[in-house]
Protein backbone atom coordinates (compact mmCIF):
# COMPACT_ATOMS: atom_id res chain seq x y z
CA UNK A 1 0.00 0.00 0.00
CA UNK A 2 3.11 2.87 0.86
CA UNK A 3 4.52 1.88 -2.81
CA UNK A 4 0.57 2.49 -4.25
CA UNK A 5 0.16 5.69 -1.87
CA UNK A 6 4.05 6.98 -2.72
CA UNK A 7 4.67 7.56 0.60
CA UNK A 8 6.83 6.42 3.57
CA UNK A 9 6.05 4.78 6.72
CA UNK A 10 7.04 8.09 8.89
CA UNK A 11 4.43 9.41 7.38
CA UNK A 12 1.62 7.94 9.26
CA UNK A 13 3.59 7.83 12.97
CA UNK A 14 0.92 9.13 15.37
CA UNK A 15 2.14 12.08 17.81
CA UNK A 16 6.00 13.13 17.84
CA UNK A 17 8.05 11.73 15.46
CA UNK A 18 12.00 11.78 15.15
CA UNK A 19 13.18 13.71 11.98
CA UNK A 20 14.88 11.27 10.07
CA UNK A 21 15.80 13.37 6.75
CA UNK A 22 15.14 11.25 3.95
CA UNK A 23 12.60 8.34 4.40
CA UNK A 24 11.82 7.23 1.09
CA UNK A 25 11.14 3.31 -0.01
CA UNK A 26 13.68 1.71 -2.15
CA UNK A 27 12.04 1.65 -5.42
CA UNK A 28 11.55 -2.06 -6.54
CA UNK A 29 10.92 -3.25 -10.19
CA UNK A 30 7.90 -4.30 -12.04
CA UNK A 31 8.47 -7.95 -10.92
CA UNK A 32 9.50 -7.09 -7.14
CA UNK A 33 8.02 -6.17 -3.96
CA UNK A 34 8.92 -4.40 -0.56
CA UNK A 35 9.29 -6.84 2.13
CA UNK A 36 10.11 -5.97 5.98
CA UNK A 37 13.57 -7.35 6.98
CA UNK A 38 12.34 -8.06 10.29
CA UNK A 39 15.17 -10.08 11.17
CA UNK A 40 17.70 -7.29 10.60
CA UNK A 41 15.56 -5.15 12.84
CA UNK A 42 15.39 -7.34 15.55
CA UNK A 43 19.46 -7.68 14.60
CA UNK A 44 19.55 -3.81 15.25
CA UNK A 45 17.16 -3.38 18.11
CA UNK A 46 19.17 -6.34 19.91
CA UNK A 47 22.47 -4.23 19.22
CA UNK A 48 21.18 -1.22 20.21
CA UNK A 49 19.30 -2.77 23.58
CA UNK A 50 22.92 -4.16 24.21
CA UNK A 51 24.24 -0.89 23.88
CA UNK A 52 22.17 0.85 26.29
CA UNK A 53 22.33 -1.87 29.19
CA UNK A 54 18.58 -2.80 28.58
CA UNK A 55 16.89 -6.29 29.05
CA UNK A 56 13.92 -7.33 26.69
CA UNK A 57 11.83 -6.15 29.29
CA UNK A 58 12.77 -3.02 29.81
CA UNK A 59 12.74 -2.07 25.91
CA UNK A 60 9.53 -3.17 25.80
CA UNK A 61 8.39 -1.38 28.19
CA UNK A 62 9.67 1.54 26.68
CA UNK A 63 8.50 0.22 23.29
CA UNK A 64 5.36 -0.36 25.04
CA UNK A 65 4.68 -3.51 23.80
CA UNK A 66 5.47 -6.81 25.19
CA UNK A 67 8.61 -8.81 25.75
CA UNK A 68 8.08 -11.70 23.16
CA UNK A 69 6.47 -9.23 20.83
CA UNK A 70 10.37 -8.20 20.17
CA UNK A 71 11.96 -11.28 20.23
CA UNK A 72 9.81 -12.47 17.85
CA UNK A 73 10.52 -10.23 15.49
CA UNK A 74 13.58 -12.50 14.64
CA UNK A 75 12.23 -15.20 13.12
CA UNK A 76 8.38 -13.80 12.17
CA UNK A 77 7.05 -12.96 8.88
CA UNK A 78 5.25 -10.40 9.54
CA UNK A 79 5.00 -7.68 12.08
CA UNK A 80 2.22 -5.19 12.45
CA UNK A 81 3.27 -1.64 11.23
CA UNK A 82 2.72 0.06 14.63
CA UNK A 83 5.35 -1.95 16.05
CA UNK A 84 7.38 -1.78 13.53
CA UNK A 85 7.40 2.00 13.40
CA UNK A 86 7.78 2.11 17.11
CA UNK A 87 10.86 0.10 16.96
CA UNK A 88 12.48 2.41 13.71
CA UNK A 89 11.57 5.43 15.55
CA UNK A 90 13.37 4.28 18.84
CA UNK A 91 16.64 3.29 16.51
CA UNK A 92 16.39 6.43 14.78
CA UNK A 93 16.42 5.07 11.80
CA UNK A 94 14.07 5.26 9.04
CA UNK A 95 11.81 2.18 7.91
CA UNK A 96 13.62 1.99 4.53
CA UNK A 97 16.54 0.46 6.17
CA UNK A 98 14.42 -2.71 6.99
CA UNK A 99 13.03 -3.08 3.87
CA UNK A 100 13.88 -3.96 0.58
CA UNK A 101 13.05 -5.35 -2.77
CA UNK A 102 11.90 -8.95 -3.00
CA UNK A 103 10.79 -10.76 -6.48
CA UNK A 104 8.24 -12.78 -6.76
Amino acid sequence: MLRWLSRAPEEFVIGAAVDLGDTRLPRPGPESRLRWDLTELHAALNRERQERGLAWVDLARTLGCTPSRLTNLRAARQADLELVMRCTQWLERPAADFIHAARW
